[in-house]
């Protein structure tokens, strides 16, 4: 496990950046979840995103907390964001997302990270 609190697990921000432009597609009319799941998990695949970090211990304490309240993300410290989302597209296979990470808090958790997004 890694120190949660350390801003050297963070990714790049070219990879935050690029993440949190996921965030739009909540608004397209068009907007299918399971094609933003296949494309973030691919995403994160591709850009490394916290691949080298193991935050299980984090998630099975802490991040479980997001999981069920959505809101908590409005506050969220960006490590522990990029702990949680790293997290879940690392473990979860497609299926385990649809059925954990509903859209409402995907769309907090790529909210909050668009806060931290490089303009």
């Amino acid at each position: 496990m890694c120190d949660i609190h350390a801003l050297n697990i963070l990714p790049s921000q070219a990879a935050i950046d690029s993440i949190a432009t996921y965030r739009s597609e909540f608004d397209k009319d068009s907007f299918d979840y399971t094609q933003l799941l296949n494309k973030l998990k691919k995403a994160f695949y591709e850009l490394n995103f916290m691949c080298k970090h193991d935050n299980a211990d984090w998630m099975r304490e802490r991040g479980h907390d997001y999981l069920s309240n959505p809101k908590l993300f409005g506050h969220a410290p960006l490590t522990y964001l990029c702990a949680f989302l790293g997290e879940i597209f690392k473990t979860y296979d497609l299926p385990e997302l649809l059925e954990k990470v509903t859209p409402q808090i995907l769309k907090c958790a790529l909210t909050r990270l668009e806060e931290f997004k490089l303009h």
